[in-house]
């Protein structure tokens, strides 16, 4: 198994060891807390499950930095303490869906329920991604523009590019209408079995393997490719919008070099 489930203080953690052999602090938050101010409500709540999970890595960072998630392609490269605006839980990028930073003394934040996260760790450079891939952002390919950017801030090798893409709507579960399929099929129509018709008005579509195809045209090697299967949906001790609507919490992928 590719990933590890560990438990500090009675909440569960998802951690990939790969990663953590690598020396990247890291982990996917699960739904024994609620990382996101807009389902949690409490400011004060969410900066505690950020401490909790600081110390479940052992972390102490100067600064966390996180996106103002619009299902965007957009990617803020992090390369000082004062970018972005500062906000609640410490600084944030409008409008953007990925962090990239090669910085030891700061932490990023992505913030998922159905959506894809996506880890792209330079285990060369010691740079590191921490991108959200919603269907529209994977439609927009931002996997691809996070590789894109390491290779053109950091000089980075997409053979030295480690990815983890974490727990998402499954591919038993994501179904979608017509309009959303054929924009699938309009992008990604040459990829095999990623779209697949449901019935007469459904279709299902697979965004963990349409996300990894995308890392493998960009230079990444399948062997640096881990992908957790955990379905959001399927799997209750995983938040996700689909299966809760009103009552959904955010679970958060955080980094930290």
């Amino acid at each position: 198994m590719n990933y590890r489930v560990e438990i500090k203080d009675q909440i569960r953690y998802i951690i990939v060891p790969r990663l953590q052999e690598l020396g990247l602090k890291h982990c996917f938050t699960t739904a024994d807390m609620d990382v996101g101010i807009t389902t949690n409500k409490s400011v004060e709540a969410v900066k505690a499950n950020i401490q909790r999970v600081f110390d479940f890595l052992n972390v102490k960072p100067k600064v966390l930095y996180s996106g103002r998630q619009a299902h965007t392609n957009n990617i803020a490269v992090i390369e000082d303490l004062n970018q972005g605006m500062e906000y609640e839980f410490g600084r944030c990028f409008p409008d953007t869906d990925g962090l990239i930073t090669n910085k030891e003394d700061i932490a990023t934040i992505t913030r998922f329920a159905d959506c894809t996260p996506i880890i792209l760790f330079d285990k060369e450079k010691r740079v590191v991604a921490n991108i959200h891939s919603g269907w529209k952002g994977t439609l927009q390919r931002i996997g691809a523009n996070g590789v894109k950017l390491m290779k053109e801030r950091f000089n980075s090798d997409p053979r030295d590019i480690v990815a983890v893409i974490g727990p998402t709507i499954g591919k038993c579960d994501f179904e979608v209408d017509d309009d959303v399929a054929d924009k699938f099929k309009e992008e990604f129509g040459y990829m095999e079995g990623v779209i697949k018709r449901k019935n007469e008005v459904k279709s299902l579509i697979d965004l963990q393997t349409i996300n990894k195809n995308i890392l493998l045209e960009n230079g990444l090697l399948i062997e640096n490719i881990e992908v957790i299967d955990l379905s959001t949906v399927a799997n209750d001790f995983l938040h996700s919008y689909r299966r809760d609507r009103d009552r959904y919490g955010l679970m958060g992928s955080i980094a930290v070099l």
